[in-house]
């Protein structure tokens, strides 16, 4: 269901699920502990990242004592553990649990196995957001190919590989090879899994990112725009994803000299981002300092007008 951006009906199935296996399996049922896993990846799909990252230490910590830390599932909650933390923001450490479930999942999976190549294309994520974007780039190519020749070119989980390789090409100055990526990866994501896919928002959301720094402003704000809109109504008004994509609005807006309407949506963000993620956030951190400079920018601007304006004789 999440798969589908249902997240209010998963959370609602996990936590009925979860209750009930609670009372007759026991709390640390292996089944009990799915159950909770899956409660918390819906929770993070639906904005509640805190609560999330909670649920899943605490998965983890009980998959380690009852099934040992080189289980399967207890690989499964690392990985997602770490996913949900680079999602917030904190790559640091989803790095370290990225760099130990690749290595675990290759040795106790194998090498190519999806859940192995899902680590390392997670694991680029991370050090993407760290700013290694060159080992990013390297690792999204090697599991672009080796998810190509394990699950074929249009699966679910080659798509986003692709979308990530695009991405991480995008940050390190490649706009126009990462242009054309995405726009490919937003055609197929859309064929495949629907136009208004949460993979498919993200692409067209990369998509504008690219194109705001090849220039072209007024087409990333109309592609942001639009993102915005269906991201509220797909994942919610207090996702991080939909904060993500009001953000990259506002940065295109500010592009286009539209400093005043930037401003705006950069107070709305920050505040909005106070309350779901906490003021110290690095998202929260980066967003207020995104207002101050565009503020200051703002400010300026004023003055050079007043400094233009013709006096009176």
């Amino acid at each position: 269901m999440e798969h589908a951006g249902a997240f209010s009906a998963a959370r609602l199935v996990h936590e009925r699920v979860l209750d009930f296996e609670s009372r007759t399996l026991g709390p640390q049922h292996p089944d009990t502990l799915t159950s909770r896993n899956h409660l918390a990846n819906a929770l993070f799909g639906m904005g509640e990242p805190a609560e999330a990252i909670r649920l899943l230490r605490q998965t983890l910590e009980d998959r380690n004592r009852v099934l040992g830390p080189a289980h399967p599932d207890t690989l499964i909650s690392r990985h997602d553990l770490a996913c949900a933390l680079d999602g917030t923001g904190q790559h640091a450490e989803a790095v370290s649990l990225l760099r130990q479930t690749l290595a675990d999942r290759a040795r106790v999976l194998g090498v190519m196995h999806p859940h192995t190549l899902g680590s390392r294309d997670s694991l680029g994520l991370a050090l993407d957001g760290m700013g290694e974007h060159a080992e990013a780039v390297r690792l999204h190519r090697q599991t672009v190919d080796d998810h190509i020749r394990v699950l074929g070119p249009e699966h679910h989980l080659t798509l986003l590989s692709r979308h990530n390789l695009a991405s991480a090409l995008a940050r390190q100055g490649e706009h126009a090879e990462a242009e054309r990526l995405l726009q490919e990866v937003l055609d197929d994501h859309a064929r495949v899994l629907g136009v208004m896919h949460p993979h498919t928002l993200a692409s067209r959301d990369s998509l504008g990112l690219a194109l705001d720094e090849m220039g072209e402003h007024a087409e990333a704000v109309r592609l942001h725009r639009q993102t915005v809109d269906d991201r509220i109504r797909v994942l919610g008004l207090n996702h991080p994803d939909t904060l993500t994509s009001r953000t990259n609005l506002a940065s295109a807006l500010a592009r286009m000299g539209e400093q005043e309407e930037a401003i705006r949506l950069l107070r709305q963000t920050l505040a909005d981002r106070v309350r779901v993620l906490g003021p110290e956030h690095p998202h929260t951190v980066r967003t207020r300092d995104d207002l101050e400079t565009a503020s200051a920018a703002w400010r300026a601007a004023r003055r050079r007008q007043t400094w233009l304006r013709p006096s009176r004789r």
